[in-house]
């Protein structure tokens, strides 16, 4: 990794105008690493737009847990910005190119592009990229860069980098939280971010009609061979006056269900596609099928988005789900013991 990082430094030897994009419906690691990088490298004397597909989710817009939220831009290629001409595009927490979405603009093909990622099915689409799957998130990836090229650290991209890290890991309640990680948390605290922040506004806080959206969704649960699952049609979010990521947090509570291995969320959209989420009990991997499907993720959270009508979409995902469980389950299984041979009287 210190290759990538000297190779990064290079390219932000002088000056530069640098758009940050993340992916398509975006969560608290890919706000927190944009917004957190975007601090990091105005304060380096660079010139920062920080853009995504879909903005910022309602749970995020709030300078406690991101500070610099209301900067970030739907469209990074508005005339009165395609004049300033970018020379360096980062993606951030994006496993593929078709993950950015409509925030990618062909024209930007001559820029190089840095890939900062931590998702097992990264791709490795730029012309450099700063990937590890082992990382809790790409918000310590980037956490990591200011400490391989020793920049200081305020306390605006401190929050928004403790966002990312706590938001992907569940407050440190996932697999890739380690001591190391934890020191991070504190050097973040210390440079002036609040765990209780996040906590409290992010992962606890929910709206009425995110609470409505949850009471229909569970009202439509179905188990099948062990694969907890519910469908969000636009007609349950209209009920609700829901339009937009309210669904966030349900497959986590899902997966907790002890007859369940996996818990999937399909989610209709405004323009007929149809996002899908899967969370994955501990044993269990479901990037594989996400990536078979076009998306990507880690072992236990990932997803994609489909083209078919929604009940069409439910079928294909459930369909690879249970091929891919069964599989995996015998592979679980204990080696076959052989029979014990009697000795010839």
């Amino acid at each position: 990794m210190s290759s990538a990082f000297e190779a990064l430094n290079s390219l932000l030897a002088d000056p530069r105008r640098i758009l940050l994009l993340s992916h398509v419906n975006p969560d608290g690691d890919a706000i927190g690493s944009q917004l957190g990088l975007k601090w990091l490298l105005e304060a380096q004397g660079h010139q920062v737009i920080a853009a995504n597909q879909d903005g910022v989710p309602a749970l995020l817009r709030a300078d406690q847990v991101a500070p610099g939220w209301r900067e970030l831009v739907r469209n990074p290629m508005k005339p009165q910005r395609r004049g300033n001409g970018y020379e360096l595009v980062i993606a951030l927490d994006c496993s593929d190119m078709a993950r950015l979405g409509q925030a990618y603009d062909p024209s930007l093909a001559d820029a190089p592009l840095v890939n900062i990622d931590h998702h097992i099915t990264n791709l490795h689409f730029g012309a450099l990229n700063i990937v590890d799957p082992a990382a809790s998130s790409t918000a310590e990836l980037v956490w990591r860069v200011a400490e391989a090229l020793h920049w200081p650290i305020g306390p605006q991209a401190a929050q928004c980098l403790l966002t990312g890290i706590v938001t992907d890991t569940r407050s440190f309640r996932v697999g890739h939280v380690t001591p190391a990680l934890l020191g991070v948390a504190q050097r973040l605290m210390e440079a002036g971010a609040s765990l209780a922040a996040v906590n409290e506004l992010v992962l606890e806080r929910r709206d009425v009609d995110t609470i409505c959206l949850w009471g229909q969704a569970l009202a439509e649960l179905r188990l099948e061979e062990r694969i907890i699952w519910t469908a969000i049609p636009l007609t349950m979010r209209a009920r609700c006056n829901s339009i937009e990521q309210s669904d966030s947090g349900l497959a986590n509570f899902m997966v907790g269900a002890e007859e369940a291995d996996v818990a999937l969320i399909l989610t209709e959209r405004a323009d007929g596609q149809v996002d899908v989420g899967m969370r994955a009990a501990p044993g269990f991997d479901v990037a594989q099928v996400a990536l078979a499907l076009g998306g990507g993720g880690h072992p236990r959270a990932a997803g994609c988005t489909l083209a078919p009508p929604l009940a069409q979409a439910a079928e294909q995902v459930l369909a690879a789900l249970k091929l891919a469980l069964a599989q995996q389950r015998q592979q679980h299984l204990p080696a076959q013991q052989s029979p014990a041979v009697e000795p010839p009287a």
